[in-house]
C-alpha cells in the first residue's frame, strides 16, 4: 500500500450515541446559519486542485459553515491582517464548539485508491489565546449511510502569522458524500484561512539504481568461509558448541561452480555444530557494510547432518536483515552425505545490521557446514547461462 488511512471514528445516523464528545454533536447540527451559494466557483488557476474558489476568488462560494458563521475578509485589524495568497481571506466565527468551522462539499471531485494531498494556510483570531490546534478533517458518509470522520493533518496555529497546515488521504471505497472542514480552537476563537488545496499526490521517484560497473563479480563476502584460520569470524547462535573438523567436499557445489568456474577449490575443512538445543541453533557470522543496494548475491554451501533423525531434515541457509528474514536458500534430506545449499537474494533498501546463519536440523541433530558462499553475480550472464543450460534439457521438439 502506498499511502496510510488515518484512524475514524464511526457512527449509523440513527445511532448517534456510539459517537464520543464532540462528535455526537456533530450528528445533530448538520445545517449552518450560512446559505452556500449555487455559484459554480472555479478550480486553482488551471492546477489540478479539487476544491472550488481555494483562494475565495468568488467570495463565499461553495463554502459553507459548520455549526458557524463564514465571512469574507480583505483585511482585519486595521490592515494588520492581509492575505498571504491572493486578495481574501475568510473567517469562521461565532464558534461554539470545538468542531465548528469551515467545509466545502468534494463529493464527484475526489476518486477512490487515488492519495490526495491536503494543503491549508491557516491561523487563529480572538478567544483570548495566542495559539491553538487547527484540524484539517473529512466526513465521509458511505453507501450505507455509515459515517466516517478521517483526521487529515493537525498544526499549531498562532495569531501572529500564517502557517501552512498539510497532510494526505485516501479512500478506498466509493462514498455517497465526502466534505472537508477545518476544526480545533476552543469556542470563542475564529479560524482564518487563506487558501485550501486539495490535489492529487505526486509518487516520489524510485531511488536510480546505481551503474554496475567493474563491481566485485564472484567474490565472496563471507569472511574465513575456508576455516583457514579457524573458527575466527564465526560465533555460535544460540546455546550450541562449534568445532572445526576435517572431511567435507573439496570442489565447489555445482551451483557455485556454474558461476565461479573450476578454479576454486575449498580446504576440506567444515565447522561442526553441536549440542543444538532448537532448530534455529547454528553458525554464524555478521556481514553488516558487505551487502551492496541492487545486487543479486548468490548463495551456495555444502551442509551434511550427523546421525540421530528419524526423518528428512531441512537445512537452511538464512539472513537476518535488521531483523527481517530472509531465505537465502534450503535442502531437505535424510541421508548423512554431503548436500548443496544454494539460491539468491537482493536489497533494494541499505540495512544497517546483517547477519547470516545456517539452521534447520530438528534439535539434538547435529549440523556440518563448509564452504559458505556469498557473493554477487552478473544478472544479465546469469540469465543466459540459465537459458544455455535450461535449451540443453529441454529436447527441441520434432519437426
Amino acid at each position: 500500500p502506498y499511502w496510510l488511512i488515518f484512524p475514524f471514528l464511526t457512527a449509523k445516523e440513527n445511532d448517534k450515541s456510539s459517537l464520543a464528545g464532540h462528535y455526537e454533536l456533530r450528528a445533530l447540527i448538520v445545517s449552518s446559519v450560512c446559505t452556500k451559494s449555487t455559484r459554480k466557483g472555479h478550480l486553482a488557476n488551471g492546477s489540478n486542485n479539487i476544491i472550488l474558489n481555494p483562494t475565495f476568488e468568488d467570495e463565499l462560494s461553495n463554502w459553507s459553515g459548520k455549526g458557524c458563521n463564514i465571512l469574507l475578509h480583505e483585511s482585519m485589524e486595521d490592515g494588520k491582517i492581509l492575505p498571504l495568497y491572493g486578495k481574501f481571506f475568510a473567517s469562521a466565527t461565532n464558534r461554539t464548539r470545538s468542531w465548528n468551522g469551515i467545509e466545502q462539499e468534494i463529493t464527484g471531485r475526489v476518486r477512490p485508491k487515488l492519495a490526495y494531498e491536503v494543503t491549508a494556510i491557516v491561523r487563529i483570531y480572538g478567544g483570548n489565546i495566542a495559539d491553538a490546534n487547527i484540524q484539517a478533517t473529512l466526513w465521509v458518509q458511505s453507501q450505507d449511510i455509515n459515517e466516517q470522520y478521517i483526521k487529515i493533518a493537525i498544526s499549531q496555529a498562532t495569531d501572529k502569522g500564517w502557517v501552512q497546515l498539510q497532510g494526505k488521504f485516501l479512500l478506498n471505497g466509493s462514498p455517497l458524500k465526502v466534505i472537508i472542514f477545518l476544526e480545533g480552537p476552543p469556542p470563542g476563537t475564529d479560524i482564518l484561512i487563506n487558501r485550501l488545496v486539495v490535489k492529487h499526490a505526486e509518487k516520489a521517484p524510485p531511488p536510480l539504481r546505481p551503474f554496475m560497473k567493474n563491481e566485485a563479480f564472484g567474490v565472496n563476502i563471507i569472511e574465513n568461509s575456508n576455516l583457514d584460520d579457524g573458527i575466527n569470524g564465526w560465533f555460535p547462535l544460540g546455546n550450541c558448541s562449534l568445532n572445526m573438523e576435517f572431511g567435507s567436499p573439496i570442489e565447489l557445489p555445482p551451483m557455485a561452480r556454474n558461476s565461479l568456474g573450476m578454479q576454486e577449490r575449498l580446504s576440506g575443512r567444515y565447522i561442526l555444530v553441536t549440542n543444538r538445543a532448537d532448530t534455529w541453533m547454528g553458525p554464524a557470522q555478521m556481514i553488516s557494510g558487505k551487502l551492496k543496494l541492487y545486487l543479486t548475491y548468490q548463495v551456495s554451501a555444502w551442509v551434511k547432518i550427523g546421525p540421530g533423525s528419524t526423518s528428512p531434515q531441512i537445512v537452511n541457509v538464512a539472513l537476518s536483515i535488521d531483523g527481517n528474514w530472509v531465505n537465502g536458500g534450503q535442502a531437505e534430506f535424510n541421508n548423512e552425505s554431503w548436500h548443496e545449499v544454494g539460491g539468491s537474494f537482493r536489497i533494494d533498501k541499505q540495512p544497517s545490521n546483517v547477519m547470516v546463519y545456517i539452521q534447520g536440523p530438528a534439535a539434538g541433530v547435529d549440523l556440518m557446514v563448509a564452504g559458505l558462499y556469498i557473493f554477487p553475480v552478473d544478472r544479465r550472464a546469469r540469465f543466459k547461462l540459465l537459458k544455455k543450460q535450461t535449451d540443453k534439457v529441454i529436447p527441441s521438439s520434432p519437426s
